[in-house]
């Protein structure tokens, strides 16, 4: 009888452990979900000098670990006038996380010599199990406080909607000035979505009298845009599109 007992006994623990090692192999592979943003909201437009003010909230089916906060500048890479000395701003904040569920309010200084510009906030989240969350975007214009006025560009020639025959020189003229001093200004040509001319200008004078020749030499016909976009030294930009045809 005893030895019946011990039997079962045997398999009741047998049993009992192989439950607890399966319930400790189980695996987490659910990621952390970035639930809510309520600050910032995209397009925001943030002031160098003040605060960028972070809302949002996190979860997870087991427990959180981390979130980070990247902040950088949208800008495709250019270079443009004094931006070496203002610079565009960049960082990185991380904030350690606790439980299923945690909303944070986080405070990031914007430093007051900041580029003026479009800047990404990308949000991710981390749990214990080191399971990455999606991606959370925000866009936001960030302006320099020590100037807060654009360039402004005035194109003479050519008038929108003109002609021009394929080989003939396209000669744009104009001027661009600021109430501080300019940095540079880029004259781009577009056939459709395809660039067909590309010129930058660096510029340090508060303005600039534009007179650009392009030769149209095997252009087809069809229509094309003249896009200009003008920097001041902070970075402030100004845009102008205009619409021509080529004969």
């Amino acid at each position: 009888m005893k030895k019946y007992i011990l039997q079962i006994l045997s398999i009741i623990l047998v049993f009992t452990v192989g439950f607890s090692s399966c319930k400790k192999d189980e695996v987490d592979n659910t990621a952390p979900v970035i639930s809510s943003v309520s600050e910032p909201l995209d397009n925001d437009t943030l002031i160098s000098g003040n605060e960028l003010h972070v809302v949002a909230t996190i979860t997870d089916d087991v427990e959180l670990s981390q979130i980070k906060i990247d902040i950088h500048s949208a800008a495709d890479g250019h270079s443009h006038g004094k931006v070496a000395a203002s610079g565009y701003w960049e960082k990185i904040v991380i904030l350690n996380l606790t439980g299923q569920s945690q909303s944070i309010h986080e405070y990031i200084d914007i430093p007051a010599d900041v580029a003026a510009g479009t800047y990404d906030i990308i949000m991710t989240a981390v749990d214990k199990s080191g399971n990455t969350s999606e991606i959370v975007e925000r866009d936001v214009f960030i302006r320099n406080s020590s100037d807060l006025i654009a360039p402004v560009i005035t194109v003479t020639a050519p008038v929108a909607g003109s002609s021009i025959t394929a080989g003939t020189d396209l000669i744009i003229q104009g001027d661009v000035v600021d109430n501080s001093a300019l940095s540079a200004l880029e004259i781009k040509v577009y056939r459709g979505t395809t660039l067909v001319s590309d010129n930058d200008i660096d510029l340090a004078a508060a303005s600039y009298s534009i007179n650009q020749t392009i030769s149209t030499t095997g252009w087809t016909p069809g229509t094309y845009t003249i896009e200009l976009v003008a920097y001041d030294d902070v970075l402030n930009v100004a845009d102008l599109d205009l619409e021509i045809t080529v004969n």
